[in-house]
């Protein structure tokens, strides 16, 4: 069970101390508790997307109608007058429309990139796709190591993890070190699910009170396991779904040989209860590396493929300035894969015919990947983790109109539908809400910061089908039974007019989570269903929440009864060094410094309870009348539709650079509906400024401190 037990102060603050010196110094210390967080300044490719000085493989391939062949075999380096190119080269595409029957796939070949002349110029028309993982989907163009690790099948070279357990540790002892090259080969490190152990995890799901991975279905009668369907089936190893991925960058003794060897990765261990009791293991992955494609639009309309881009064991990889539209099932998808860069894309209408119960615009799983500024429209959800991902950043992306066809509002952004989804770092996106389900099973350590979540849609346009206004879900943070240890700071939260209720009454989480006019609804079950799941009072009891403004207090709360300072067990002492009302907030828990693809009209940072004089405001008018934009987030009266914008969420929010570009440049309705749009990368995004400070201190704060 979970204990309250306070420690004492001098013990605590020594912990912290530790712990910080171990990790250095983070943008968030003083907010959030080491413990509970990661540096997630080592996510992504280190310096950005590398192929802006590459050289041109071959001459630039004519639009043409046929099979991807004539392609492929240029990625491969073995078309004619593409034998001589070297590492390092990318492949052009010329302008016009590609009318190609089959996909574009790519296995074993790295330092390599698919290029088009833009979004708006280079039109990849699909009618046929190509088989992709190992025949565990079907991708338009896809890029994958030669490796034949895939799911549902147990991988090569398993190790026992005997040594180097602590969070922060980057010395791993293994029990061989064979197949193993540095700064090559991807270990992928596991354990058993909590209450689990063996090489192949026997035991039971039982509760622990705190930190309980679980994915097993729940058991009204021994209330054993957690999720509505089990674990999350055809991703890696049975009840091991704690789970974090690295390079190696060294062994001692050398890499290669038999025998035990201690191995350098290249971040440190996220996870602080990784436990000889569960039987931690390590498997290697051989991925394909620095492989990418940018700058064109793929229509996927005519095919039934499972992802218009796939990532598939890789590493150093990206995706940028693509256009994916109508892919049957997932837009862009991230599949056992490290350190890739998914930005400034546009995915639209992935799976709007539902065909697929997880339709999905950008789906991930595993470390260190950043998606960042893409705009997602009319897909439910936009951005989902599938499967067990750790140290993600998925940041300043704008997610609009989760299409269902009926009354129920999908969250845009699911960071976890499956157990395993920790310590990513959700940052200044905009979106309807913060999803965290229990039909797989919890997540935990997830870290949300400056974005703003609506808690509502508009039912206006034809987003709901023969529905008239969604009357089911509808709040701004949705975090059920079993998903632990979160962290809300600095958050704007609900729409103004409709978001009038503060917390879901504790009564009825235990055995509802379709809540309307709420902003929070934590810790609650699944409604009954087949497998009623009870409330969880440990939700409440373990997250943080911390300098959230909201539409039903019309107020940013900074109430030390949501600071869960007094657990025994990954306690937050109580903000006082930053985000607090008369401390500076820093503008990012992963950029350094303004992007360069932010452009310096627009504040950074964009979304927060600091941030005065915002550009986003609401459109006037009747919720959900026809015709109409009334009650959605837009910049100009122009884009209201018949109405006006009035001033809204207190001046705190500004738009991102890709709310800015759909709504500005691509002239897309703040409701989300209609067709696709033309999308130009370089035409949303300029180079912006390359550095940028702290912001100002706040000014003209004001704020709700309850003792």
């Amino acid at each position: 069970m979970l204990q309250f037990r306070s420690f004492p102060l001098v013990v605590v603050i020594f912990l912290i101390c530790i712990s910080e010196m171990a990790n250095g110094q983070q943008p968030w210390s003083g907010i959030l508790a080491p413990t509970r967080a990661v540096d997630w300044t080592q996510a992504g490719i280190a310096g950005g997307i590398p192929s802006g000085s590459w050289s041109q493989c071959g001459p630039t391939i004519a639009a043409y109608s046929g099979s991807g062949s004539t392609i492929v075999n240029a990625l491969n380096h073995s078309g004619a007058g593409y034998t001589g190119c070297g590492s390092n080269t990318y492949v052009q595409l010329g302008a016009g429309t590609f009318n190609l029957s089959t996909g574009i796939r790519t296995m074993g070949v790295s330092n390599t990139e698919l290029r088009g002349m833009g979004a708006d110029q280079t039109h990849l028309v699909f009618t046929g796709a190509s088989t992709c993982q190992g025949g565990n989907g079907t991708c338009l163009i896809g890029f994958e190591s030669s490796d034949g690790t895939y799911p549902n099948g147990p991988p090569a070279n398993v190790f026992s993890w005997t040594g180097g357990y602590s969070q922060g540790s980057t010395s791993l002892t293994l029990s061989s070190g064979s197949n193993i090259i540095a700064n090559q080969t991807m270990v992928v490190l596991d354990q058993c699910d909590t209450g689990f152990s063996g090489s192949s995890c026997s035991g039971s799901a039982v509760d622990n009170g705190g930190f309980f991975d679980c994915g097993d279905a729940y058991n009204p009668s021994s209330h054993t396991g957690c999720s509505v369907n089990g674990p999350d089936g055809g991703l890696e190893r049975p009840n091991r779904f704690q789970m974090e991925a690295a390079i190696i960058t060294a062994c001692s003794p050398a890499c290669g040989g038999s025998g035990t060897t201690t191995v350098t990765i290249d971040r440190p261990l996220m996870h602080p209860q990784w436990s000889a009791g569960q039987t931690p293991q390590a498997w290697l992955i051989q991925p394909a590396t620095h492989v990418g494609v940018q700058n064109l639009s793929i229509d996927a309309s005519a095919t039934q493929d499972t992802a218009g881009v796939s990532f598939y064991n890789d590493a150093y990889f990206w995706c940028s300035g693509v256009a994916v539209l109508h892919s049957y099932n997932i837009g862009i998808w991230i599949e056992q894969s490290v350190h890739g860069n998914v930005q400034s894309n546009y995915v639209y209408d992935s799976g709007q015919h539902l065909a697929y119960n997880d339709p999905t615009g950008i789906k991930y799983n595993w470390s260190n990947n950043v998606i960042a500024n893409n705009v997602v429209q009319a897909v439910r959800p936009a951005i989902m983790a599938e499967g067990p991902s750790s140290g993600n950043v998925i940041v300043a992306n704008y997610m609009i109109n989760s299409y269902t066809g009926d009354d129920f509002m999908f969250g845009n952004e699911w960071d976890g539908h499956s157990n395993g989804a920790d310590y990513d770092l959700i940052e200044q996106n905009v979106m309807n809400q913060f999803t965290q389900d229990l039909i797989h099973g919890g997540h935990l350590m997830q870290t949300y910061f400056r974005n703003l979540a609506t808690g509502w849609e508009s039912c206006a346009n034809g987003q709901c089908g023969s529905y008239s206004t969604k009357d089911s879900n509808v709040e701004a943070v949705s975090s059920q039974s079993y998903n632990r240890y979160m962290n809300f700071v600095y958050n704007v939260l609900g729409t103004p007019g409709y978001s009038t209720t503060y917390n879901a009454a504790s009564g009825a989480c235990a055995g509802q989570y379709e809540f309307i006019n709420t902003v929070w609804a934590t810790g609650c079950g699944n409604g009954g269903g087949s497998i009623p799941i009870p409330g969880d009072s440990i939700v409440n009891a373990t997250s943080l929440r911390w300098g959230n403004w909201d539409t039903a207090t019309n107020s940013t709360q900074y109430s030390t009864a949501e600071v869960p300072n007094g657990l025994a067990l990954f306690p937050n002492l109580v903000p006082s060094t930053a985000c607090t009302l008369t401390g500076s907030c820093p503008p990012s828990f992963y950029y350094s410094a303004r992007p360069s693809w932010w452009s310096a009209s627009i504040p950074f940072p964009a979304i927060g309870p600091d941030v005065s004089g915002g550009n986003v405001g609401q459109c006037t008018g009747t919720l959900n009348t026809p015709g109409e934009m009334a009650g959605t987030a837009a910049t100009a009266s122009s884009q209201c539709t018949g109405t006006s914008l009035q001033s809204a969420w207190a001046g705190h929010v500004n738009a991102i650079p890709a709310m800015a570009c759909y709504l500005n440049t691509m002239k897309g309705p703040p409701d989300g509906s209609g067709g696709a749009l033309t999308f130009s990368a370089s035409s949303c995004y300029g180079s912006g400024s390359a550095t940028a400070g702290a912001p100002p201190a706040p000014s003209n704060l004001s704020g709700t401190v309850v003792q």
